[in-house]
């Protein structure tokens, strides 16, 4: 299993193998994708220039340090998959660090790379307790990894499967360090307006305010997670206008479909107005309370998480066992840096999250005959 998500051949009622946003995709967004159908028989804007513009200005109004995006900032993707693919073809790279555990899409788009050698950073220590209070957080430690032959490093904000959030003062400092020995830095965020960074514990930024500042930093985001439409495939990175113009050549011409572009505007929209964003923040940090209360209270390990998943640890199999009553859970031990026994659930909607915990107690009178 690696990814969330695959449920073609599977007998599936719920699944928490994918961490999309509680709140469902708003009608209006919906309504687009539908109105979208009748512009089938034209080719979608290749410049994706109304897509672009919308989310300059979204991204302008969220922002707390009043960045200023203009649409040649913006390069629309089929999903952030392509856009990782594509800025690693363009950065070429010879040595790429990567922590780890994180989202296994890095490492195969490095993979694509036969002559890029991949330097891993464990964010878990061997010497260091489980789910203790810093549990994979990424320190300053990390700047020792940013030696002078690494020309790459890539991470998410919040990291996926641990959901941490990077302390700004670390994101700052990982920064300069890539400016001095020339690396490019990719901050995948594509959870980051589903987390809670108000109540972080340290101060958290989004990377892309300092895109004005370092001209080799891309974010990459999607409105995938946030609207709930992975199937749509609506994603986009965030850099300085020259890199944004030559990533546009490494990728397809008409890469994003009218249903892409529409939904894209309108989730936009939707995005910078706020409230949409607030309310999903709310139900996330009132459901994840729940599920992380119940599941310690049945003696489940629950790695403290910033977003709209949790990490969690059990000695037992957890995801096979679920899958037998059509509920499916992320099995992380495919993931570089953990083992067998670590599973993600994503934050669902309460009368889900109360099936599942309902699901795992009866597993647990089970296993107690």
């Amino acid at each position: 299993m690696l990814h969330g998500g695959e449920i073609y051949d599977k007998k599936i009622e719920l699944d928490f193998s994918v961490s999309l946003n509680p709140l469902p995709c708003p009608a209006q967004v919906l309504d687009e994708i539908r109105a979208a159908a009748d512009q089938v028989s034209n080719y979608p804007d290749i410049m994706q220039s109304e897509f672009a513009a919308a989310v300059a200005k979204a991204e302008n109004r969220l922002s707390l340090k009043e960045a200023k995006f203009t649409k040649e900032n913006i390069v629309g993707g089929n999903g952030a998959s392509e856009l990782l693919m594509a800025i690693v073809n363009m950065i070429r790279p010879r040595k790429a660090l990567l922590p780890i555990p994180s989202f296994y899409g890095y490492e195969h788009v490095l993979k694509g790379r036969p002559d890029c050698e991949i330097i891993r950073y464990s964010l878990l220590k061997e010497s260091d307790e489980p789910f203790a209070e810093d549990s994979f957080e990424i320190t300053e430690q990390i700047l020792n990894a940013v030696t002078g032959d690494i020309d790459l490093v890539i991470l998410g904000n919040p990291n996926n499967p641990t959901g941490r959030l990077i302390p700004e003062g670390v994101l700052v400092k990982l920064m300069d360090r890539c400016r001095e020995v020339g690396a490019a830095l990719i901050v995948d965020e594509c959870f980051y307006r589903l987390s809670d960074t108000g109540n972080f514990s340290g101060e958290s930024v989004s990377a892309r305010e300092y895109i004005g500042e370092f001209k080799d930093l891309f974010v990459v985001d999607a409105y995938t997670k946030l609207f709930s439409i992975p199937g749509v495939r609506v994603g986009f990175a965030i850099t300085s206008e020259e890199n944004a113009a030559k990533l546009r050549g490494f990728l397809p011409e008409w890469n994003m479909s009218v249903f892409a572009q529409m939904a894209g505007i309108k989730c936009a929209e939707i995005a910078g107005e706020g409230y949409f964003v607030k309310k999903s923040l709310e139900i996330i940090k009132r459901e994840k309370a729940y599920l992380a209360k119940e599941l310690e209270q049945m003696g489940i390990k629950t790695c403290k998480s910033d977003t709209n998943f949790l990490l969690i640890k059990n000695a037992t199999d957890l995801y096979n066992e679920l899958l037998g009553m059509k509920i499916m859970i992320r099995d992380c031990s495919t993931f570089e840096g953990l083992q067998k026994g670590f599973y993600r659930i994503a934050i669902k909607d309460h009368e889900s999250n109360e099936r599942l915990i309902t699901a795992i107690k009866t597993l647990c009178n089970i296993r107690e005959r």
